[in-house]
């Protein structure tokens, strides 16, 4: 497993993460231990993402509604947090070396970026990319000890997120506020962003974690990225 990626494809790969049962306060989107993730901050990211998916230019791109990037925004911000503070715990450390080169590897999207999200951008890349490297080094570590030979970076980050997913069941709490979705067996579920119950059938479409290419399009333009 590479880390020299964008993170919009980070953000559609994020590994497993525990939930148990704590509350979140207003302005914060979610509790991973101690640490809170608040909701400017969630913003901020998915600002972010919306940028990066409007520079990417892709011809015939849908829209992704701001909803969307929110979610994959605090996906991301949840499994790099969890996967910090296991790393400091077993005493892991990420190769700054590895991480200057995804960050390198990915320069040129980071300057595509209005000035204004550059910064958010690079350090949510950069988080990222230091708990995906301790993944792989513990993980590495457990394979080793267990007479294996050969181990590839996804075989290490599987086996190292399996032991954070372990480790975060007896030592953390997270919880997530319920309009960004909700954790069950391990993952972020997207919901529709709102705590009402969908009635009609275009409630019923916005309250799908992919909406029809319709539904996005119907969204005034403050409510969506545009491709």
């Amino acid at each position: 497993m590479t880390v020299n990626r964008t993170l919009l494809a980070v953000a559609g790969a994020v590994a497993g993460l525990f939930l148990s049962a704590c509350s979140v306060h207003p302005g914060v989107a979610a509790v991973v231990g101690e640490d809170n993730i608040t909701d400017s901050h969630v913003d901020e990211v998915a600002t972010a993402l919306c940028s990066a998916q409007s520079g990417a230019g892709a011809s015939g791109q849908q829209d992704l509604a701001s909803r969307a990037a929110r979610q994959g925004a605090l996906d991301v911000l949840i499994n790099a947090e969890l996967s910090r503070q296991y790393g400091a715990a077993k005493g892991a450390q990420a190769n700054q070396g590895q991480v200057a080169s995804a960050l390198a590897a990915n320069q040129k999207n980071i300057a595509a970026l209005p000035a204004e999200h550059r910064a958010v951008f690079q350090q949510t890349l950069r988080d990222y990319a230091e708990g995906q490297l301790m993944l792989i080094d513990l993980g590495r570590r457990a394979l080793t000890a267990q007479g294996k030979q050969g181990i590839s970076d996804q075989q290490a980050v599987s086996e190292g997120t399996r032991l954070r997913n372990q480790w975060a069941a007896k030592h953390l709490r997270i919880s997530v506020d319920p309009r960004y979705g909700e954790f069950s067996k391990g993952a972020l579920l997207a919901k529709s962003g709102s705590l009402s119950v969908a009635q009609s059938a275009r409630a019923a479409d916005g309250d799908s974690p992919d909406p029809s290419a319709g539904w996005v399009a119907s969204l005034p333009a403050a409510q969506k990225c545009s491709s």
